[in-house]
């Protein structure tokens, strides 16, 4: 990889945008080394270099940092209720959000990967992506601690990934945990990626040996890639119904043309992505007609179905001596052994993503005592809207520690020790999400609507899911006896109408944004084809989460990487000279 400032004129192919998709697309095609790639990238390029963003525990410090595009974001829209929130997490660094999300590696139920076929053809099913699920990875289980069938999950990628260390200083918790799990009847399951999640899972992560693995990694070892580091898009290039190439705005404040040879790939994230589809021409003729913008392509998918989990997250105070406060967050004994022991021994609390278990429930009785949702069930011809293919409902995050990250409106307690839980709706019917855009100009961000809960029925099924977990917490064998009070303020369990007040004001997104520029079978259900090639324009994809047309029913993290992988794989295919 070659990190440079000015750039030559022309390349074979040109990677808009280097996060997450886009360092893994360029990275494969530069596997043939006489095929020249520049990857274009708004943040900075050494993230290696920097101890916030490898080092697992302190994830949640990155928030807010300027390693963060902190987009701000509105969050719910309804009658009664309007939220807009800054900042929105996204990584503003090579290799994107792979260097600032919390690192759980599981792909999503084979269900889920089948409803995208209405949108991709038979291209877009899990039989013909789960190789992809498995290709970025390569699993490591150093110390013999799980099956060794489970190595199937990555065996030959880049990334390195691993279970969560079971930290010693969490085994309290842990096995707490697990106890009221099952004593509540709930199963637990050691595999998640063979199209099935359901269950309590010993989480897998995008870590190894202490350190945060990301997409740049697939950078490694390629001179014939280009890195322009610190530079913005300001507009794709066509000539006659082509792409060729992409002005840029470089770290001088200059503009500069860059040309592809072959292809250009828009991997901008599912924010700036329809942006500059917009800012070229691309969209909506109302949106493009409102800034005066010569429209190229008619798309009116571009920018609309976001997407993103709706997550609910809280606090309960722990027993003393059952969390991690502190060892990673207050000044004492503890946190200096901590910080001692990752530098001289790579080992402790540090090393840790921090979430060690994760529930994949249903929770179909729960659903079942709420008259809005068997209403909607019936009228439905008695599916279930939240897990039509047996689904989980909810992905339920344990985190045996105060993190503001999720709640940054709350004081972080001065004392104690404390848990937060983080419930997050999987496959929610608010589906109206938009990106538009404030301006032309490049340097300002979009307008960006989630419009979470805009669909009642969601609510319904988010205090159902608050009720599930916390029947679990506070009455389940093991965590009744370690578990003590809300915080910072009682939940109103016991009430409907409050628990949706509630909700409304604490939710927050699951940071799982997708869709703006989705799969389609024409141009009249989306934005790009089932190759990812653009609507209308020749020599132009998306491959990024904007492609996605159905949300995963998890972290979405593994999918991305699957979609740049098929989608590298794609383009390979498309010049047989290049990649025989």
């Amino acid at each position: 990889m070659v990190v440079i400032t000015e750039t030559p004129k022309a390349f074979d192919f040109i990677v808009v945008g280097g996060g997450t998709a886009g360092c893994v697309v360029a990275g494969r095609l530069a596997e043939n080394p006489n095929v020249s790639v520049l990857v274009v990238e708004a943040g900075i390029d050494n993230p290696a270099a920097v101890d916030a963003i490898t080092t697992p525990a302190t994830a949640f410090t990155l928030r807010g940092s300027k390693y963060d595009w902190s987009f701000k974001t509105g969050m719910i829209d309804r009658p009664e209720y309007t939220r807009i929130e800054k900042p929105n997490t996204r990584g503003k660094v090579l290799g994107g959000s792979s260097c600032l999300n919390y690192y759980t590696w599981i792909p999503g139920s084979a269900a889920t990967f089948n409803d995208w076929e209405e949108f991709g053809g038979s291209e877009w099913t899990w039989e013909t992506c789960k190789d992809y699920l498995y290709k970025p990875a390569t699993y490591h289980d150093d110390r013999g601690e799980h099956r060794p069938e489970l190595k199937y999950i990555g065996q030959d990628g880049p990334l390195p990934v691993s279970h969560s260390d079971m930290l010693p200083e969490t085994e309290g918790f842990r096995d707490a945990l697990t106890r009221a799990w099952v004593s509540k009847g709930e199963r637990l399951t050691d595999d998640v990626h063979n199209g099935e999640m359901l269950g309590l899972w010993k989480c897998i992560n995008t870590i190894y040996n202490g350190k945060r693995s990301s997409s740049w990694r697939f950078l490694e070892g390629k001179p014939n890639i280009t890195v322009l580091g610190q530079t913005n898009a300001k507009k794709l290039i066509f000539e006659d119904g082509k792409a060729v190439g992409v002005e840029v705005i470089g770290p001088d404040s200059q503009v500069y043309s860059l040309r592809a040879k072959h292809e250009v790939i828009v991997s901008l994230g599912v924010y700036e992505t329809p942006k500059l589809l917009l800012l070229s021409g691309i969209g909506p003729d109302a949106e493009l007609a409102k800034f005066g913008i010569d429209s190229v392509v008619k798309s009116e998918h571009v920018g609309q179905n976001l997407l993103d989990h709706p997550i609910l997250p809280h606090v309960f105070k722990l027993k003393d001596g059952f969390g991690l406060e502190n060892h990673l967050l207050r000044p004492g004994l503890e946190k200096d052994a901590a910080a001692s022991a990752y530098r001289w021994k790579n080992k402790g609390p540090l090393t840790s993503g921090l979430l060690e278990l994760v529930g994949l429930p249903r929770i179909d009785k729960y659903l079942e005592k709420s008259p809005e949702y068997v209403a909607f069930k019936k009228a439905n011809g008695g599916v279930d809207p939240f897990g039509p293919g047996g689904q989980p409902h909810f992905e339920i995050d344990f985190v045996p520690m105060f993190c503001d990250a999720f709640q940054w409106h709350i004081p972080t307690p001065p004392k104690g020790d404390y848990m937060t839980v983080i419930v997050d709706l999987l496959r929610p019917l608010s589906r109206s999400g938009t990106v538009t855009l404030n301006s032309t100009d490049p340097l300002q961000q979009a307008n960006i609507n989630i419009n979470f809960f805009s669909n009642d029925l969601d609510l319904v099924a988010m205090r159902q899911g608050v009720r599930f977990i916390d029947d679990i917490l506070m009455n389940g064998d093991g965590m009744k006896d370690i578990i003590e009070e809300d915080y910072p303020w009682a939940m109103p369990r016991n009430s409907d109408e409050a628990m949706d007040t509630m909700i409304k004001e604490r939710s927050q997104t699951g940071f799982h944004p997708c869709g703006t520029a989705r799969l389609g079978q024409n141009i009249e259900q989306g934005a790009v084809d089932s190759k990812l090639k653009v609507f209308g324009i020749d020599n132009l994809r998306v491959i990024d989460a904007s492609v996605i047309p159905v949300i995963p029913d998890c972290r979405i993290q593994n999918s991305v990487y699957m979609i740049a992988e098929k989608g590298a794989d794609m383009i390979k295919a498309a010049y047989p000279s290049l990649y025989a």
